[in-house]
């Protein structure tokens, strides 16, 4: 077994420890696992044995992560991969249609440890224990659901589970990460607002006045700088509510809503910094599930590049189909190397892209849609015509064959009648046809006709 996979042994060796008996309880619904975070944080007594329970959880994560953080860093990167870092929720919402998605175009992903980050996060707010045991819960069984896909003994690790987090990077990187991230937020608010401040502080200040949330939006400058989102007031109200909310939840002190979108801006530019730097710490692509950190991250780097571009378009609800395949095909796809095959479909008319907008992932997810479309035709009319070929040998050419020598229009030799050679040429088309009615099943045995068929499912 190889050196990454003992370690996520362990790591999933200290989730058993801790969740073993829950487990049970998991269903096999794709949402059981935010049913059953949520049901368990909703009962009183049952909440509080748990979260007794996996008290030292946080310590026992806190351990395992400096004694092999190093190591699986060093292996990952060294890996000669096409590799994403998610960054968007603590996990995907369904890490497996996630997963899913992602890998029919690339050969890792990796997403940062839920356990670690919800434990930092325990350790610096006082976060509400309930909704800290649902989220826990949650993000745990979400990724446990993968257990085999990370574990599998293949070439190139599927899942990678990583401590990605911007508290654990060294004092000097993380100030560093903190001024470029104070920058770049200026430069946005101002360039949003028309305004001309130099720090950090007297933004947060500046958009502190506005008491509500139609004067925030009043004040806007340059609608065309904000996220599709933000573009209707309707939405940015809503999301502003929404984002007050869930301030509660972290028991943080909310101000007015000018204040707590400033804080929700800077916390998207440190968040940016935060994947751009784990990013390159694994040689990874970016890839999000949600359009809002996908904005600020496009935007900060000027656009995304033709890989990151497409994983991330792959996400879209337009592909919810590829949820339907099995995850062991996924498997199949790599043993009988067609990665490689299905990222020259996908790339097919995108090979200079670089998408700097919503509206240029929204064109990256139409050609994929075109090019999956084009190559699913193109696979079924290959199989039809083979089809069609082995229905003439059958109903035409064997029967001519056999009734010609039948009545002598046998083929003639020199002076003689060849009967063997009659034979040999019926058994040769019958070998013909046994050829092409084995090309026929190993087309359609093809891990795009798994494809085909989650397609037409939906």
């Amino acid at each position: 077994m190889k050196e990454i996979n003992k370690i996520y042994e362990h790591y999933f060796d200290i989730i058993d420890s801790y969740f073993g008996s829950i487990k049970n309880y998991l269903e096999d619904d794709k949402y059981s696992h935010i049913d059953l975070g949520m049901n368990i944080a909703n009962y009183p007594l049952v909440s509080d044995l748990i979260l007794d329970a996996i008290d030292d959880l946080g310590t026992e994560i806190m351990q395992f992560w400096p004694e092999n953080s190093k190591t699986v860093l060093s292996l990952v990167k060294e890996q000669d991969s096409l590799k994403c870092v998610y960054s968007g929720d603590i996990t995907p919402v369904i890490l497996e249609d996630f997963v899913k998605k992602s890998l029919l175009y690339i050969d890792t992903v990796i997403i940062p440890d839920p356990i670690l980050n919800l434990t930092i996060l325990q350790s610096q707010i006082a976060l509400d224990k309930k909704y800290y045991l649902s989220k826990l819960v949650r993000h745990v069984f979400n990724v446990w659901k993968l257990k085999d896909l990370a574990l599998a003994d293949i070439e190139k690790n599927a899942l990678v589970i990583l401590p990605i987090n911007f508290n654990i990077v060294n004092e000097d990187d993380k100030n560093k990460l903190l001024l470029d991230a104070y920058k770049r937020f200026i430069n946005y608010a101002n360039d949003v607002f028309g305004q001309k401040f130099d720090n950090e502080s007297d933004s947060l200040i500046f958009l502190g006045k506005y008491n509500d949330a139609k004067k925030l939006y009043s004040g806007i400058k340059q609608f065309n700088l904000l996220p599709n989102i933000f573009k209707k007031f309707d939405t940015f109200e809503e999301f502003l509510m929404h984002w007050i909310d869930e301030k509660r939840h972290f028991q943080l002190e909310t101000k007015t809503v000018g204040w707590d979108f400033g804080e929700y801006l800077l916390s998207q530019f440190i968040r940016v910094q935060e994947h751009k730097f784990f990013c390159e710490k694994v040689s990874g692509e970016p890839i999000y599930d949600y359009d809002l950190p996908y904005f600020f991250f496009s935007y900060e780097m000027g656009g995304l590049d033709m890989d990151a571009s497409i994983a991330i378009a792959l996400q879209k609800e337009k592909f919810k189909w590829i949820a339907n395949v099995p995850l062991p095909a996924l498997k199949i796809l790599r043993e009988e190397n067609k990665l490689e095959y299905m990222r020259s479909i996908l790339r097919k008319g995108i090979t200079d892209l670089k998408a700097k907008r919503d509206e240029d992932l929204l064109r990256t997810s139409e050609q994929l849609e075109k090019n999956l479309k084009e190559a699913f035709e193109e696979q079924e009319e290959e199989i039809a015509s083979l089809e069609r070929e082995v229905a003439v040998i059958t109903k035409k050419e064997i029967p001519i064959q056999t009734a010609g020598s039948m009545v002598g229009f046998i083929p003639v030799i020199g002076n003689y009648i060849s009967i063997p050679f009659a034979f040999r040429s019926i058994l040769d088309l019958l070998n013909q046809r046994k050829e092409i009615t084995q090309k026929i099943e190993d087309k359609k045995t093809d891990f795009i006709n798994l494809l085909i068929k989650s397609y037409k499912e939906e």
